[in-house]
């Protein structure tokens, strides 16, 4: 278990421009941004074998997330033909705060969103109808929660710091058990004013 040092000394996020976000939307460029961070570096072979797609299918994916400064290679292995890149992500941390602050930074924001939370959903389908699911007690894998609430300043202020909390847990779990999917989304919930009676 790291220390509570170790955890202050984490790197800052990666501050992701509108162009990154962007990049981050294609549904292929998610899916293998989500395998390294859960996984780890990885060869374009072994990144197809996880993603269950072929290789060659993932070269331009890879030149992308690495021209947008989102992935790099980390090392060449030699296979006995030819060198073999492993790539990893950038950071494990993504900060969407400066990006989101024009127009097609939300938008592409909204993009990514659509991806990280279909992306779980698969997840979620896919390990709910195995024996493994465990829905109930402290080694629960397998949740879903939807709240619906009104919240103040400072209940907000103590949401949003129980989010850094989990985003800070799930960061410092370190390599050993199990890889989980845990994805959070908030918004103001759509308020349709009613109309006045006559």
């Amino acid at each position: 278990m790291k220390s509570a040092t170790a955890s202050h000394s984490r790197p800052a996020p990666l501050k992701l421009t509108p162009a990154q976000l962007a990049a981050m939307a294609s549904p292929a460029r998610m899916a293998i941004l989500q395998r390294l961070d859960a996984e780890g570096p990885a060869s374009i072979r072994e990144l197809a074998e996880r993603l269950g797609r072929p290789a060659t299918a993932l070269y331009h994916h890879l030149a992308h997330l690495q021209k947008h400064g989102l992935v790099r290679i980390t090392e060449h292995r030699d296979t006995g033909r030819r060198p073999e890149a492993v790539y990893a992500a950038v950071s494990a941390r993504l900060s969407s705060r400066d990006a989101v602050r024009t127009p097609a930074g939300r938008r592409s924001l909204v993009r990514v969103a659509t991806r990280v939370v279909a992306a779980t959903l698969r997840a979620f389908a896919s390990a709910a109808t195995r024996a493994a699911a465990r829905f109930e007690g402290p080694q629960r894998n397998c949740a879903v929660r939807h709240l619906s609430f009104r919240a103040d300043d400072e209940q907000l202020a103590r949401i949003n710091a129980l989010i850094e909390t989990l985003e800070a847990t799930a960061l410092d779990a370190g390599t050993q058990g199990a890889p989980l999917l845990l994805t959070v989304l908030m918004a103001p919930a759509a308020h349709t004013p009613r109309s006045a009676s006559t």
